[in-house]
């Protein structure tokens, strides 16, 4: 028995599959089986029943399991603790919302390559969906934005809350009343989030709650491009005060005062409870760091410290 078996046999309790688990291990599916054919006939039990479509841990195996996770932890804390003196290397592939890599991103990238000059980054700037589901098919390591519903699988370190705030651009039409009401923004086309995502569905629930039925609304998949639609006066968009900063500053967006307020955003690092890197907790952790910075950097009209 060594710590490869070992980690075989928690991978394959947590993937549930031979195929997926050599993948994941850089090996053969034959040596995956090789291996717990190995242990199996070393411990005298059997750790898994197996069928076509599914593999499951036996009662024996499930306790065996439960073992196998606390030695395969603490072989990477060891390994982790041990290689501090000289700081890790390798790759970390990063999940990013473009809010994130608008405002997070720069000072992360900066604290990696200050701590850990040797580490390689690989930063993917996708959807909350897109970025969640490669997390879970193990194609990321870590991603910045926010969890699925089962947070059993996650390790989760909150970073900071957006506020957000409808905006137009410059033209927008102005009256005696410092403060929209929520029937006006009806006359202007709204640009959304892409369908699906998790500020798409807090903005139709805004949408419904005001009665804006009749709405004319837009979709985007690019904060870039929602940007460059308002600015342009295409129509109004409700967007995290704390990454249209510099548009603000410039006047090609302005915030509109709405009578009805909408809920600010939080974000989150989130890594699988098993990573598939020894970085990811390390990047969690700096993220932290650099969101607490960020929120003090930018004041709390902008974004706070979860």
């Amino acid at each position: 028995m060594n710590i490869r078996f070992l980690q075989t046999v928690v991978w394959l309790a947590e993937l549930r599959n031979f195929r997926a688990t050599a993948e994941r291990m850089h090996i053969t599916p034959a040596a995956i089986s090789g291996r717990i054919a190995a242990l199996e006939d070393e411990l005298g039990f059997r750790l898994f029943d197996r069928d076509s479509r599914d593999v499951s841990p036996t009662v024996e195996g499930a306790r065996f399991i439960e073992g196998a996770k606390d030695i395969v932890h603490r072989y990477e804390q060891l390994l982790e603790d041990t290689s501090n003196a000289l700081g890790p290397d390798g790759n970390i592939r990063i999940g990013v919302l473009p809010s994130m890599a608008a405002t997070l991103l720069p000072a992360i990238i900066r604290t990696l390559r200050d701590r850990f000059p040797r580490v390689r980054v690989s930063v993917s700037t996708e959807s909350s969906p897109t970025i969640l589901q490669r997390l879970e098919h193990r194609e990321l390591d870590v991603i910045l934005g926010f969890p699925g519903s089962d947070h059993e699988l996650y390790r989760i370190t909150p970073l900071c809350q957006f506020k957000m705030i409808w905006v137009s651009g410059q033209d927008y039409p102005r009256d005696d009343d410092p403060i929209v009401r929520a029937e006006r923004l009806r006359a202007s086309p709204i640009i959304s989030y892409e369908v699906g995502t998790q500020n798409h569905r807090r903005l139709s629930d805004y949408l419904r709650q005001a009665q804006f039925d009749d709405a004319t609304v837009h979709y985007s998949n690019s904060l870039a491009t929602t940007i460059g639609m308002v600015s342009a006066g295409i129509g109004l968009s409700v967007l995290p005060a704390a990454t249209i900063r510099s548009e603000l500053l410039a006047g090609t967006l302005k915030v509109l005062d709405v009578d009805q307020d909408f809920p600010s955003t939080d974000y989150f690092a989130v890594c699988l409870q098993t990573p598939t890197s020894r970085l990811a907790p390390r990047v969690a952790s700096i993220a932290a760091e650099c969101a607490s910075a960020f929120c003090a950097d930018v004041g709390q009209n902008f974004a706070l410290p979860l």
